[in-house]
């Protein structure tokens, strides 16, 4: 936590002059996370300026890559034993969302066409699913699929807050979980005044693993079905040796 504060204190030391143009200043700690063996999370820092926080509301989002994800319904047969039923599959679901939010006397609109737009809140991320269906039918998978990526980290429950330095500058602080998604992300800043969206930037961020870790990656994905069939063999492997050196006569 100390070493992040000074980190976020020496990119502010380098940063202020230019915070002075301009209503909204936007910037990263750090602009990539390398995931390696262990990885137990991490956090991100964005911070930036505003010229007046009493005249606007800030929120910072925090977007991962877009995939394909798919929500089942399980059902339980005559038996009473469960199994999967219907299925819809929802294409461009981040893999990753959270946000930050700063409310003085400016508020974030209600308006659902802007949130939708600037994708601010976890109901307003737009969930795209390849079945034509009724609202009533579709809402009990998206509902699924909020509560599974909630259950990873993946999702927030609630937004974190923006802390205030001042009278203009602020930083939003960002908690990844272990087993988080790579790619790349993308940290949004957005400044709302009186309903409407005044000014926004847009930082990149990598996320990737390095290491041994991401040389197994890689050939467990170019190579699947080798890497599968050395996966079975080393199982066979060790289980024949734990076998064999435990085992009493």
């Amino acid at each position: 936590m100390m070493k992040t504060f000074l980190l976020f204190l020496a990119c502010l030391f380098f940063v202020l002059p230019a915070f002075a143009q301009g209503v909204l200043n936007f910037e990263l700690a750090q602009d990539r996370v390398d995931i390696t063996t262990g990885f137990n999370g991490t956090t991100i820092v964005a911070f930036g300026s505003v010229d007046a926080f009493d005249d606007v509301a800030v929120v910072v989002t925090l977007k991962g890559p877009e995939t394909t994800m798919i929500a089942r319904q399980k059902e339980r047969g005559i038996t009473g034993v469960w199994s999967n039923g219907d299925d819809v599959e929802f294409r461009r679901v981040l893999s990753y969302y959270d946000y930050a939010v700063f409310e003085g006397t400016q508020k974030i609109p209600d308006d659902v066409t802007i949130l939708n737009d600037a994708k601010i809140g976890v109901e307003n991320l737009g969930f795209y699913p390849e079945k034509n269906l009724k609202p009533e039918i579709l809402e009990p998978f998206q509902d699924a699929l909020i509560r599974s990526m909630r259950l990873k980290g993946f999702y927030p429950i609630k937004p974190v807050v923006i802390n205030l330095y001042g009278d203009n500058l602020f930083k939003a602080t960002f908690a990844l979980p272990p087993g988080v998604p790579t790619g790349s992300y993308a940290l949004e800043a957005l400044v709302f005044k009186d309903g409407q969206i005044i000014e926004r930037q847009t930082r990149a961020l990598q996320v990737g693993q390095v290491g041994f870790n991401a040389r197994v990656y890689i050939y467990a994905t170019q190579y699947s079905f080798v890497y599968g069939v050395l996966s079975v063999l080393l199982a066979l492997i060790f289980g024949w040796s734990a076998f064999t050196f435990l085992r009493r006569d």
